[in-house]
């Protein structure tokens, strides 16, 4: 990690920090100390307490009495409940994405396809959970419903470290994630599927199924 500018500093560290986790630079279970993350990216010990306590709030980061902080260790049952939640949100999300995209949505939504394409191609694997992750906040932005959209961030970031351990652990994420995108896309906003809660289910129940195999 690299030493942060001056302004700003609670925010840079907390991009930092989660950035670091996201890639797997800081990976699960690992201990932060702040005395040590202070001098790593050359700030006081306040900021660095306060990215800490805006990390536990998104769910990457767990502090115990006399044991400080932490990266989240995510446990099969954990990956179980963010799965079977985050289908329940994305359907809500998807039905009403349906009745509001418009055709510059779905031109958005395309491009990041497109970014997924060309991340596939320069072997950018952390950049393409990102872009997974944008895709599917794209889709709760369009579903127009603030506390849908409240319940999402309540969990992206730890779908992220979902997305991340499937990732390590079954290499075909790479191979499957522009095609998946593409056809909820095209079945979905375009053709209005009457099964697309089956495909949602499959999308993303299979992720957890090959990481729950691995």
């Amino acid at each position: 990690m690299e030493a942060l500018a001056r302004s700003g500093l609670s925010g840079a560290a907390v991009n930092e920090l989660r950035e670091a986790i996201l890639e797997g630079r800081l990976v699960q279970g690992e201990r932060l100390s702040e005395v040590s993350l202070s001098s790593t990216l050359g700030v006081s010990r306040a900021p660095i307490r306060e990215a800490l306590l805006h990390l536990e709030q998104e769910g990457l980061i767990v502090s115990l009495p006399y044991k400080g902080a932490s990266v989240v260790t995510l446990s099969q049952q954990d990956f179980l409940e963010l799965s079977t939640l985050r289908i329940a949100l994305e359907k809500l999300a998807w039905s009403r994405a349906i009745e509001r995209a418009t055709p510059d949505d779905i031109t958005g939504l395309r491009a990041i396809i497109e970014e997924m394409a060309a991340a596939v191609r320069s072997d950018q694997k952390a950049k393409l959970v990102r872009l997974d992750l944008d895709f599917h906040d794209r889709i709760f932005t369009i579903a127009d419903h603030s506390r849908l959209y409240t319940a999402w961030t309540a969990i992206k970031w730890q779908v992220a470290l979902f997305l991340l351990a499937r990732r390590v652990k079954v290499d075909d994420y790479h191979k499957i994630i522009v095609q998946e995108h593409g056809s909820l896309i095209d079945d979905i906003l375009v053709d209005h599927s009457d099964h697309f809660e089956d495909l949602i289910e499959t999308h993303i129940g299979s992720g957890y199924g090959r990481l729950s195999k691995a």
